[in-house]
């Protein structure tokens, strides 16, 4: 079987889905901007196709893979989810319905599904495409604070708690300013959404699609740097959904999956929880980044990017058996600006990483272009995993 990944953007990630396609006897042809470094440690790429930028175009698509043919076309990165599937179809290959799969890359978009199939969110204030609209904008009768969010970035790139209007064209003018992605070379569309703010503790949902189903779930508690900013520092896989919200966080995802006509796939939500009620904030069509993936198989047997490959090779996959209770697994990312925390005695380390290759000068404290590495930790004491991952 042929798989193309297009535009993979982590060394991390690659090397997971390039374990799979060995186990597998399968061949992976990767496709990159042409400065992309990614596949360099990667051992068994059968091709290795670089083009100027990643594109939804799928003339586009078709004139990069020339006559190749593949059986499986799978997003390498968020950006790339719209892509995978334009180009699948052209292909004849499995793929999600294309117009509607779009709602996951673009914010405003999403949010609109969202309330058509009934998701629990937060209310969208206005949308803004320029700072002339945003002094056109009567901010009279906004409850401050707000979140501003691009429409299509990533990696919470200028997501920010703003507490004036201020503040609000400040973020607004940067974001403005920033027009493609240093991955991909993808154009960013122009503009944000303001939105009311949802309190409460962050968390992800990674969950398995098959015949519009979840069939297989893990949940995620996301730690943050403090506002406005909130870039995640670590995670902690391996506790429950809670009870009271069980039935109503699963019954949204499957909306989730119909409303963007995904029948098969995996799906990353994130939301806020607390013990009245869930918000989701943002949904994607793909796996988790963040090492995510690393603790999730290590807690519950998930592979997602397995998951997620037998999926758009329109294979049966089987979800695998409960893992073990009592012990907790966790990330905690390093940064020159946190601070030294003695680790607790019953906090382990799975393996520990250290690595300043994706480190961007002058980048924000706490940003994932700050992150000199991570280290896999493993507990049977949740209290002692949350303090140490959680302090700063």
């Amino acid at each position: 079987m042929d798989i193309l990944l297009l535009h993979p953007v982590s060394q991390w990630s690659l090397n997971r889905v390039a374990d799979i396609c060995r186990r597998e006897d399968w061949r992976l042809t990767i496709v990159t901007i042409e400065s992309s470094t990614v596949g360099d440690g990667t051992a068994g790429l059968h091709e290795w196709i670089r083009v100027p930028e990643l594109t939804n175009s799928a003339e586009d698509l078709l004139a990069q893979i020339a006559s190749r043919r593949f059986d499986a076309v799978v997003a390498g990165n968020e950006f790339a989810v719209i892509a995978a599937d334009v180009l699948a179809r052209e292909l004849g290959l499995f793929h999600n319905d294309v117009e509607k799969i779009r709602a996951s890359r673009d914010k405003s978009l999403m949010r609109e599904v969202f309330a058509r199939y009934d998701v629990p969110q937060p209310r969208v204030i206005t949308r803004l495409s320029s700072l002339e609209e945003s002094r056109a904008f009567d901010w009279e009768s906004v409850a401050f604070p707000v979140i501003v969010k691009p429409i299509d970035m990533a990696m919470s790139l200028f997501v920010r708690k703003c507490h004036s209007r201020d503040e609000v064209e400040a973020t607004l003018v940067k974001m403005l300013d920033f027009k493609r992605s240093r991955l991909t070379n993808l154009a960013y569309t122009a503009g944000a959404l303001v939105e009311e703010f949802a309190d409460g503790p962050e968390f992800s949902l990674e969950c398995v699609v098959q015949d519009e189903k979840v069939v297989a779930h893990a949940l995620t508690q996301k730690f943050l740097s403090a506002p406005p900013i909130c870039h995640e520092v670590g995670h902690i896989s391996g506790s429950d959904i809670p009870a009271p919200h069980r039935q109503e966080l699963l019954g949204a995802a499957e909306r989730i999956a119909a409303g963007w006509g995904m029948t098969q796939g995996v799906m990353h939500i994130e939301f806020k929880m607390d013990d009245e009620r869930i918000s989701v904030i943002e949904a994607a069509a793909r796996p988790v980044g963040g090492h995510v993936p690393e603790i999730v198989e290590l807690q519950h047997g998930l592979h997602l990017e397995e998951a997620f490959l037998y999926a758009r090779a329109g294979l049966d996959w089987k979800a695998p058996e409960p893992g073990p209770r009592g012990i907790w697994h966790g990330i905690r990312f390093h940064f020159d600006e946190r601070s030294e925390t003695a680790r607790p005695d019953r906090v382990g380390v799975v393996h520990d990483t250290r690595s300043d290759d994706n480190v961007v000068p002058g980048a924000e404290h706490f940003s994932v272009n700050r992150r000199r590495g991570h280290a896999v930790l493993r507990s049977d004491s949740l209290n002692d995993l949350d303090a140490y991952i959680r302090a700063l």
